[in-house]
């Protein structure tokens, strides 16, 4: 289906392939776009899906940019199909359907991992990329992290969905996060429980990263890596490690916000990605 979707007061293109196919006209992914101009493609983290977008969306494109905010396999409306699972290259065959040509990736946590294996395996394809709060597959997990792994964990073993969704929310919201924020977030895990739980014979393709660690040398793209100043250490020290890695990255901090600053500092993240995008 193609329709037209008011989102707060806002007019966008909302496509969703059909789920017997998973393709339309070669789109793999579910979509939400707006505007015209140079392709940014919008990554979410893993305990969102492209709805942690919607209040971006608009002044993207009200900024001369072509904006698309995609579900990644198992979140949102986009069903895990059995087989190798290899969200780039999900991601790639989006970007191709929808003829953006070169696209610059904007990820959050999960997305931003998802963004520098896109750039990995397709670099042609990577205008810019932008990394906020990106995991690091070399540190060990500080207890604090590991904690909030082994609570969502311990409540799925145990068929305990909505115990599972708390524990997420308490992990990965701020401790004074707004109670609107919590539940937003909230209900995206809980759709994505479901999704991933509908899922059968589905296996982890191999990682471009694992199996080429010095690519991120050879990246040449613009690259901004932004962290939360009250992100866990894990992600503050990951993304100086990332930074790093990619030649001629700019490393920034964002005051007040914590794992997920597009949803948590929504102003001050978009004027960051705003500069970078525009050359400030």
């Amino acid at each position: 289906m193609l329709p037209e979707v008011g989102q707060e007061g806002h007019r966008y293109i909302s496509w969703v392939p059909h789920a017997a196919t998973g393709t339309v006209s070669g789109v793999r992914l579910p979509y939400d776009e707006a505007g015209s101009g140079t392709a940014v493609v919008l990554l979410h983290a893993g305990v969102a899906d492209r709805t942690m977008w919607r209040e971006h969306l608009e002044p993207l494109a009200a900024a001369g940019y072509r904006v698309v905010a995609v579900d990644l396999p198992g979140f949102g409306e986009a069903l895990v199909a059995p087989g190798e699972q290899a969200p780039w290259n999900d991601v790639l065959e989006t970007v191709a359907g929808l003829g953006l040509g070169q696209a610059a990736l904007v990820g959050n946590s999960f997305g931003a991992a998802i963004a520098v294996r896109v750039a990995l395996v397709a670099p042609a394809a990577v205008s810019a990329l932008v990394l906020i709060s990106a995991p690091s597959p070399d540190l060990e997990p500080s207890p604090e992290l590991q904690a909030v792994w082994d609570a969502e964990n311990a409540a799925v073993e145990r068929g305990d969905v909505e115990a599972a969704v708390r524990a997420v929310v308490d992990g990965w919201t701020l401790p004074d996060a707004p109670e609107e924020l919590r539940e937003r977030v909230a209900a995206m895990q809980r759709r994505a429980f479901e999704v991933q739980a509908a899922g059968t014979g589905a296996v982890d393709a191999p990682d471009p990263l694992e199996r080429d660690p010095d690519g991120l040398a050879r990246l040449d793209m613009p690259v901004l890596v932004a962290v939360g100043e009250r992100d866990l250490s894990d992600f503050r020290e990951g993304a100086r490690m990332l930074a790093s890695a990619l030649p001629g990255s700019r490393l920034v901090t964002i005051p007040g916000a914590g794992h997920l600053a597009p949803l948590e500092t929504p102003q001050a993240f978009r004027d960051l990605l705003l500069g970078f995008l525009d050359g400030r």
